[in-house]
């Protein structure tokens, strides 16, 4: 049994990959607003009638049409004008980023960092997609929104464990996951993973979120299918330039990735380095236009 394997066949033993930690389920309006997108031929009625049930839902998805960042240069006034120049993609992530939000924030935990550090990585991790054409942006924006969404479930669940998240984003010698099992006897990871998998995102993303810190992944018996690998490669680029854009970087985990999601995009580690500067400059550019 592989690493990968392993870490599965634990995840998949909710009981004790959980320790106590309350899975929200996947939100009525998502799973509907999902199931509709699936569809050969998609309603744009009926999403704006699944989205105009709930009015914050609502207000968020004409907030982010009317922000600077689309620069559409006309005011949007309604859920269906909203979807017309979002597109059905763009929607989908902004859904899943509000719903996201309120079923797992802590009103008692100071996490605006946390917030703005996924929602700029899931944009950097959609541009590179974009740039590089080895994934769909909208799968790399949901992978870059949920990688660490166990991180707000943990704060919530043990008192100390923003202690343990500092230790294991300064460890030079572990994977990251490491830090936390030792600790808590699960992490971060693992608790997105079955959040992932509860909410009904893609294989990929799921098991892409199980792995993302554990680099092995790259090397040829790794077992993990080629489309997570990629999530997990691009997201490391994002997190690293999201991270200087809002001067929260962590150059430990950089460190411990950077040569192997090279070679598995096929780059030299100072081609990956120019690749990252370039995105870097492109984020700068957008500075603060980001949907909202």
């Amino acid at each position: 049994m592989t690493a990968r394997e392993q870490r599965e066949a634990r995840a998949r033993d909710s009981r004790q990959a959980q320790k106590g930690i309350d899975i929200p389920s996947c939100p009525g309006v998502l799973a509907q607003l999902m199931d509709e997108l699936r569809q050969p031929q998609v309603s744009g009625k009926r999403i704006a009638a699944l989205i105009g049930q709930d009015v914050g839902l609502a207000a968020v998805v004409v907030r982010s049409a009317n922000s600077p960042y689309f620069g559409s240069g006309r005011r949007i006034a309604s859920i269906d004008d909203a979807i017309r120049m979002l597109g059905f993609g763009m929607l989908a992530n902004l859904v899943q980023e509000a719903l996201l939000r309120s079923n797992i924030a802590d009103p008692g935990a100071a996490l605006e960092r946390f917030w703005d550090s996924s929602r700029c990585t899931a944009q950097a991790s959609a541009m590179l997609a974009r740039r590089t054409g080895i994934a769909r942006p909208e799968t790399a924006y949901t992978f870059g929104l949920f990688h660490d969404c166990g991180i707000p479930l943990l704060v919530k669940r043990f008192p100390e464990y923003k202690r343990i998240l500092a230790t294991a984003n300064q460890a030079t010698g572990r994977w990251f996951t490491d830090v936390e099992d030792e600790a808590l006897d699960t992490n971060h990871a693992t608790i997105g993973y079955l959040l992932a998998r509860s909410w009904g995102l893609t294989d990929a993303v799921c098991t892409g979120i199980l792995c993302h810190h554990d680099y092995s992944v790259f090397s040829p018996d790794s077992g993990l299918e080629v489309e997570a690998q990629t999530l997990i490669a691009l997201n490391l680029v994002a997190e690293y330039v999201a991270g200087t854009h809002l001067r929260t970087r962590r150059d430990a985990e950089w460190d411990k990735g950077r040569e192997a999601v090279a070679r598995f995009l096929g780059y030299a580690p100072t081609e990956l380095d120019d690749l990252a500067d370039d995105l870097l400059y492109a984020l700068d550019r957008q500075g603060e236009d980001l949907p909202a």
